[in-house]
This record gives C-alpha cells, structure tokens and sequence, in this order.
C-alpha cells in the first residue's frame, strides 16, 4: 500500500512538472541539447547521433525520450582560423500515465575560432519549434474512486476543462571555450584536453497553454557544463571528467563524473582491417537523485554507450533503486581517430 501511495504522488508530481525540461544523464553524448556552441564541435566533418532514454518503468507508464541529431562543419577542411557549422535536432518525449507529449526541432549554428595555438572559442546560437500534446483518456479522477480501492472509468469525471495540442517557438544561445596541449589526439590518450561552456534555453520565455483558463510561462534554463581528458603517467590511459549544473525556475540539476578511458588497438598501417579502438568505464551522480553506472565503445567512426539510473533518493521507495535505462550510438565521418588536419579539432572530443 505503501508503494501504490508513493507511486500516485509520483505520478501526480510529474505531471506538475511538465514546465520543465527532460534530460540525459549521459549529456556529453547529446551535444546540442547542451548547447548551441556545441554545433560542429568535434573532430570530423559530418556527426550524427542517436539518443534513448527510458526511466521510471518500476513506478508507472514509463517515460521515453527519443532524440537523434546532425551537425556539420561548413567549409571546414580550408579554414585556417575558424569555421562555421550547422546542425538540427529533432527529440520526441512521452511522460507518464497522460502520455504528455513534448516534439522539438531545433536548427543551430555555432562559430569556432582559434586563439592562440593550443585553444578555441564557440559561439552558438539556435531556433526552433516545439509541440505539446496529452492524452487525457487515460487519467483517473476523484468523482471515479468505486470506493472499493478501483476506479471506474465509465463515471463521469466531472471535470470541465479540456486539453488541447499547442506549440510555441524557442530560442538559445552558447558560449564555450576549449583546450587541447600539443600531444594531445583522438587516437591515444595523451596529453591534456577540456572543454567548459554557459548556455541558456528558453531565452523568450513561451507560454504553454495547457487549457483555456491553465497558461504557464517556460522558465528560461541556464547551464554550465564541462568535459575533460587527463593522460595518466605515460599510459594509454586517460581520466575523463565532466560535469553538469542546470537551473530552472525552482529546479536544479547537478550532475558529476569520472571515467577511465582504454585505447585498445590501433589501425593496421598495411591492411587496415584493423580499426582504432577505445573503451571508457566510468560512473556520475546525480546530486540528490541517482548513480549512474556508464559505459562508452568507440570503433573507427562509431561509438556506442549504455548507462542505467541507479535511484538513490527517497523515490527509491517506490522505485526499488530503478531509476532507468540510457542508450547513445553515434557516427562521425572520417574517422575521429585519424581526423588531426587542424588544431581546433584537438581540444574536441
């Protein structure tokens, strides 16, 4: 019974909260909903990923969020001081027993600049449209409780107001600085290389008509965020650092972790059947939240990971530890591991 309560008062917070963003706990692995400056901020010229994430399957109807992304470098492979780069961004998400629906298209573009030999400074800005949707078929009422521990859904639920699908465009901007020592390349994990950066989503604040007499305003999010790679005494081995701090209205996201990054093989310089390699182990916590166990395979120009929310908080009541399960597959061409024409790209991962 315990349990049943925890849920429903889950449930009904959730649903509360829909003025709020979604999100990733391996973020690195979804660049451009970190930030715009993140457009063509990496070592290649094409990127696409594909992101999924599904969380609180333990407690009620799980919450799914889709995302899949392309970014480019434009004119890139002549640049000698700096490149323009574009990318779009398309991320579905169903909450909840209401199947609140949240579908965004955003379009971006950043410039990356060089400083000095060993640095480089992105801007970046993006635009796009949003869509909201419920279904409302599905929710349960007071006036419906059979006052037998069930409700009926066939009794009029009493309730007047309606919702209806709405959409809204949005805007955001990124800043980020980046640095890589000489030594440093995708194909080893030498040297010293990171990356930290602001951004701010919502920055026009739209209003989100969840009924006639219902309209909230979107507070405006503010992120920080960094990543960085250490080479360790000579090795091949490298720690990886990130972390993530977001605000929104009332709510705050702190998120930090450490990982250990292996190159495995190199490329076969005679029959190159055999590819450059690397795997990374590592874990994040979530402040307040969740641990989150992780795990990166990179090939060639693929990459693939997997990490699961481990719920630490008092939700783990209902949750029995089971916050949720995060997948990632990316492609970048060429192959990250050879792509070092330029020194911008090294500070990028």
């Amino acid at each position: 019974m315990k349990k049943t309560i925890v849920s429903m008062a889950f449930i009904v917070a959730a649903c509360m909260m829909q003025a709020q963003d979604f999100h990733f706990s391996m973020f690195n692995e979804n660049p451009l909903n970190i930030s715009p400056a993140l457009t063509g901020a990496f070592p290649g010229d094409h990127r696409m990923v594909l992101n999924y994430r599904n969380q609180w399957k333990s407690i009620s109807e799980p919450f799914t969020t889709y995302s899949g992304s392309y970014d480019a470098g434009l004119f890139k492979k002549n640049a000698e001081t700096g490149y323009l780069s574009a990318g779009v961004q398309f991320l579905n998400d169903v909450a909840g027993t209401s199947e609140f629906g949240t579908m965004k298209v955003d379009v971006s573009v950043a410039y990356h600049a060089t400083v000095g030999v060993s640095s480089t400074i992105s801007a970046g800005i993006s635009g796009g449209f949003c869509q909201r949707s419920m279904d409302e078929t599905n929710l349960y009422w007071d006036n419906q409780y059979d006052g037998t521990g069930g409700f009926n859904t066939s009794v009029p639920s009493g309730e007047t107001s309606t919702f209806e699908s709405f959409s809204y465009g949005d805007f955001s901007a990124g800043l980020m600085y980046s640095y890589a020592s000489d030594e440093t390349s995708m194909a080893s994990n030498d040297g010293v290389k990171f990356n930290v950066g602001a951004a701010a989503y919502h920055l026009n604040t739209p209003k989100l008509n969840f009924s006639a007499a219902d309209v909230e305003e979107l507070f405006a999010k503010y992120v920080v965020h960094m990543r960085g790679q250490f080479g360790l005494f000579g090795s091949n081995t490298g720690l990886v650092v990130q972390g993530l701090f977001a605000n929104q209205g009332p709510t705050r996201e702190i998120l930090a972790g450490l990982g250990l990054r292996f190159m495995l093989t190199e490329q076969s310089h005679y029959t190159g059947f055999m590819k450059e390699s690397a795997l990374t182990f590592g874990a994040s916590y979530r402040v307040g939240d969740a641990i989150i166990p992780q795990v990166l395979f990179e090939i060639s120009n693929f990459a693939v990971g997997v990490g699961y929310d481990v719920n630490v908080s008092g939700l783990n009541v209902a949750s029995d530890g089971r916050g949720g399960v995060e997948m990632f597959l990316r492609y970048i061409n060429p192959s990250p591991f050879r792509y070092q024409n330029k020194s911008f790209n090294k500070s990028f991962f």
